[in-house]
């Protein structure tokens, strides 16, 4: 039955096509302009205008041919993604976040960010889940380099919520956009008091939906007061931001000219990363978040951290803010779990003597976490690997080794061919340790090749496979 169904949703994603040659070959009948090609089509078809604005954003990514008259800087195709909607792995709601991620960067940069990432973005469809392609624009700005366009003074003017009207049932919406620090601070208490069993009595069955439990959180939260001293206080103490720098940026600032860092440049520069995920600039979260709990973190050349200073000793603590700086999230392959929702995990088990020392913890998302096998005993639960415990290729570059269920324990090789152990998180894509690691890959690739260029910090390397990006652990 499930081979019979597979057979059925790989029919529906290369639908996507026929709807875009479809489109295309009605394109002297339809509207110029795109919101009103989406009323035509709902009218034409009818469908809702959601099911039309996505058959319409995908025209421009699949269509075979060219726009007629459309100057090489339009040129919106995709050839690769387009042959993975025609081999049904990916259908019409992956190609709609893969274009909103494309046009949600500068204008002038869409044909060159199309083409680009052609190629890049079909492989990475295929190793994360959907529903994460919505954080694909935060890994095109740092594969392009491009600085944010919005500035803290834009985020304060275009703050708002609003709760409106009670309804018949009494309830009423909430709506608004938020800054970045509202963000954060409202991640942190969605992953101390919004989990399973949050706010509830020990032992007590929590039948309550995601969106209940926070919605719970929040409403405690503002009855308590959420801060330090107050009734309902942060599980780690307050609101955590990292605020990560190379060294060759630290000794930039001293007036110290550091021998062979040229070409180490961290995505975002000036930029802090909350442990919710949330990003912000450096002055926001050192007026308002981490005004009473900062962090700074010091990274090499590895990815690995150097130093960690705050303004209170803490021990674990810390530990848990250096793995936020070098791997921004769980490291477990298909996984988007930002590091409040994560536990930390000893890559070798303490029993079997692992240490709990930050070369030996990653991030795991906790769904993942219930499957591994610390023993190393069943095959066919997940294993996590030091890299000096890999065979073959030398894996310096890597935190961890992810071996995937059912796959060779030695080599992680599977019958389908290739290495399992990559996280494609674009939401991480440009956490600095993730990015130094990235960047180390290529450059020993091109040692390896005797080519003596500077490194791609966007090409791929890795474990004994070309993977684009690590999961974690050193």
């Amino acid at each position: 039955m499930r081979d019979a169904y597979a057979l059925i949703e790989r029919a529906r994603k290369r639908l996507a096509i026929v709807d875009a040659e479809y489109l295309a070959a009605l394109a002297p009948e339809i509207p110029s302009s795109n919101h009103r090609k989406v009323a035509w089509l709902a009218e034409e078809s009818h469908i809702s205008r959601a099911e039309a604005r996505q058959r319409i954003s995908c025209l421009g990514r699949l269509r075979k041919e060219a726009e007629p008259f459309s100057s090489k800087s339009d040129d919106e195709r995709m050839p690769a993604l387009r042959d993975k909607v025609s081999e049904g792995v990916v259908g019409a709601d992956a190609v709609q976040k893969i274009d909103k991620a494309v046009k949600d960067l500068p204008k002038s940069e869409h044909a060159r960010v199309a083409q680009a990432l052609d190629e890049h973005a079909s492989e990475v469809v295929t190793q994360v889940r959907v529903d994460d392609l919505g954080a694909l624009s935060h890994r095109l700005r740092a594969m392009l380099g491009l600085d944010d366009p919005y500035t803290d003074e834009d985020r304060q003017r275009l703050r708002g919520v609003k709760v409106g009207p009670q309804r018949a049932d009494g309830m009423s919406r909430l709506t608004g956009l938020i800054t970045p620090h509202f963000a954060a601070m409202l991640k942190r208490l969605q992953a101390d008091y919004g989990r399973p069993g949050g706010l509830l009595e020990e032992g007590a069955k929590d039948e309550r939906a995601p969106e209940q439990r926070f919605h719970d959180a929040l409403e405690a939260a503002v009855d308590a007061g959420f801060g330090i001293g107050a009734t309902l206080k942060p599980v780690r103490g307050t609101t955590s931001v990292v605020t990560v720098a190379h060294i060759s940026d630290i000794a930039k600032i001293a007036g110290v000219k550091l021998q062979g860092t040229d070409g180490w440049k961290l995505p975002g520069m000036g930029k802090a990363i909350s442990d919710g995920g949330v990003r912000m600039s450096i002055a926001e979260a050192i007026e308002k978040v981490a005004a009473g709990n900062s962090f700074l973190q010091v990274l090499g050349d590895k990815g690995q951290s150097l130093f960690l200073g705050r303004s209170q000793r803490l021990g674990t603590m810390a530990q848990y803010l250096a793995l936020c700086g070098e791997e921004g999230g769980s490291s477990a392959p298909g996984k988007a779990t930002p590091p409040a929702m994560c536990d930390m995990h000893h890559i070798e088990s303490w029993t079997r003597g692992g240490a709990t020392d930050i070369s030996n913890l990653t991030f795991v998302d906790p769904g993942t976490h219930r499957k591994i096998d610390d023993n190393r005993s069943n095959d066919k639960s997940w294993w996590t690997l030091r890299p000096d415990e890999c065979e073959g290729e030398p894996v310096e570059t890597e935190r961890v080794v992810w071996i995937e269920p059912g796959k060779d324990r030695k080599t992680n090789d599977s019958s389908e061919g290739g290495n399992r152990n990559s996280n494609q998180d674009s939401n991480a894509f440009d956490n600095p340790g993730r990015w130094l690691r990235r960047i180390l890959r290529q450059k020993g690739a091109k040692r390896n090749q005797g080519d003596k260029d500077d490194a791609d910090p966007n090409g791929a390397g890795g474990c004994g496979a070309d993977v684009d990006d690590e999961g974690g652990g050193r």
